[in-house]
């Protein structure tokens, strides 16, 4: 009976060994918590210009912080665009508190990794953390800090997946959250897709409960493509971001537009902008990219623009723009070969 019950409780501290072994944090947790965040809050962020994917990703990390305990809270550049704010209210969710300035504070930056596209004084701030789906670019830090950057179609897919590593519960609204983000990056899974985002879109898309999701995006390229009562200029910055290539700098808008007809007249109002929008903009050259669900028109100012184009895009007809069939991506198709163009051209 005593070898019994000896075996019985050695069994049991096995049990609890192994137990207490795996409740240890790791992977994507462990990353996480290797982390001396101090006693300050760490505030999430996405870019300048917030999309859709960087207000989704910075509401899921900033929950996903929370849950393993670190006081994190999300905050946005400034205010939401149309697309973002029809997701948001259809969801019953709020969007982050603005922020104005980054000096003095800790932060987990989203959907980007550069100063040019980050909130002013984020020089002068602790960036704790990179979750990014584009090149790592010239945010600098000393320290030993969880950068996790991947090739996909939505920062909020490495989100999802980050998720499960952790093993943290995915809530209906975290659900909500990160697949708004994902179907906009996307343009509605039809647009830069790779496993991992058809992946996160599929298992996140029962747990958000969206009944019809053809006719929810439908509702969200339509308040995207909605800009009564703007100015051209406005419109050029609803979906825009600046860049450093070598000595250059450039900025890109991205304009979505539902018909052929709105793409030629957001293009001759632009246009006739971009003197205005060039002169306060304090940059090289700029870049538009005006889209329909199946085309990409692009357009530019700047002493050098064309001849910047002519040599990302050899394809160019000295017509004044390139079109791209079917529609392009701005991360991956426009600023690749102008980033290599501009860097070659520096001394």
């Amino acid at each position: 009976m005593k070898k019994k019950i000896s075996a019985l409780i050695l069994v049991m501290m096995l049990v609890f060994s192994c137990l207490s072994v795996h409740a240890e944090p790791t992977g994507f947790a462990d990353v996480l918590l290797s982390v001396d965040y101090g006693n300050e809050t760490t505030y999430v962020i996405g870019h300048k210009s917030p999309d859709s994917d960087t207000i989704g990703s910075t509401i899921a990390c900033a929950y996903l912080l929370r849950q393993l305990g670190i006081d994190a809270m999300a905050v946005a550049t400034a205010r939401v665009n149309n697309e973002t704010q029809f997701a948001l209210e259809a969801f019953g969710l709020a969007a982050p508190e603005i922020m104005e300035n980054a000096e003095g504070k800790q932060f987990v930056l989203v959907d980007h990794s550069e100063y040019s596209q980050a909130l002013d004084g984020m020089e002068k701030a602790r960036v704790v953390g990179i979750i990014d789906h584009h090149g790592i670019c010239d945010v600098r830090n000393t320290e030993r800090i969880p950068v996790i950057s991947m090739p996909i179609g939505a920062t909020s897919s490495i989100l999802y997946k980050m998720y499960l590593d952790c093993n943290v519960g995915i809530t209906r609204d975290m659900a909500r959250a990160m697949l708004m983000s994902i179907l906009s990056d996307t343009k509605g899974m039809t647009s830069n897709v790779t496993g991992l985002d058809r992946e996160a879109y599929e298992y996140l898309l029962p747990v958000a409960e969206i009944d019809d999701v053809e006719t929810f995006y439908a509702g969200m390229k339509e308040s995207k493509a909605s800009y009564d009562g703007m100015s051209p200029s406005a419109i050029y910055y609803v979906d825009y971001k600046e860049y450093l290539a070598g000595e250059y700098t450039f900025g890109i808008g991205d304009v979505y537009t539902d018909s052929e007809e709105t793409m030629a007249a957001l293009t001759a109002e632009i246009i006739e902008a971009f003197p205005s929008i060039y002169a306060n903009s304090k940059l090289d050259m700029l870049f538009c990219m005006i889209s329909t669900d199946a085309v990409t028109r692009l357009i530019w100012y700047g002493p050098d623009a064309e001849k910047a184009v002519a040599e990302s895009f050899p394809d160019y007809d000295g017509s004044g723009s390139v079109i791209f069939t079917p529609k392009a991506s701005r991360k991956a198709v426009i600023v690749p070969p102008l980033t290599k163009t501009l860097e070659k051209w520096s001394p």
